[in-house]
């Protein structure tokens, strides 16, 4: 093989990167109906349908391998203020899977490169002990749980440092 040909052949070896690079989403915002709305590397957007009765969304982030998540929020009879009640994972145009809870959803983040979720739920008022649950994209398994205050920041497993209240 010449030098010109390799040059080449790797030079080839970098488009399939550079497109993957400008689908990469950015960043996650509220559209003025409270849907998410996606903004990727190339500046295209796309808007994701909402959840039923769904009025806007909090603490969207995005994993190492392109997922994105967010909080979905609803309003309830009980409080004057939208509540976060189900957790949305969406990866390469669609939305993959879902964490619904019958409390709220405090906080949530990325684990293992992005290949699992940790979440923080419980009651909106007069929580006891912080409920942490771990769990796997894939197939939505539970892989771990644990009670207990997140706010010692010892003793608890490594999965929760990046939870709160």
């Amino acid at each position: 093989m010449t030098r010109s040909h390799g040059l080449f052949l790797g030079w080839l070896c970098l488009i399939p990167h550079v497109g993957i690079s400008q689908s990469r989403a950015v960043s996650v915002a509220a559209s003025q109906d409270g849907a998410a709305r996606i903004t990727f590397a190339d500046g295209s957007k796309t808007t994701i349908p909402k959840e039923r009765a769904q009025v806007g969304i909090s603490e969207a982030q995005i994993a190492p391998d392109g997922t994105v998540g967010w909080l979905a929020e609803f309003n309830t009879e009980s409080v004057s203020y939208p509540i976060a009640g189900t957790l949305v994972l969406w990866r390469a145009g669609k939305t993959i899977r879902r964490f619904g809870s019958v409390q709220t959803f405090y906080s949530w983040s990325f684990y293992a490169q992005g290949k699992q979720v940790a979440y923080h739920v419980g009651p909106l008022h007069g929580e006891q002990h912080s409920h942490c649950e771990l769990h796997d994209i894939a197939t939505g398994a539970r892989i771990a749980q644990w009670d207990g205050d997140l706010d010692a920041k010892s003793g608890q497993p490594a999965w929760t440092k990046d939870l709160n209240h």
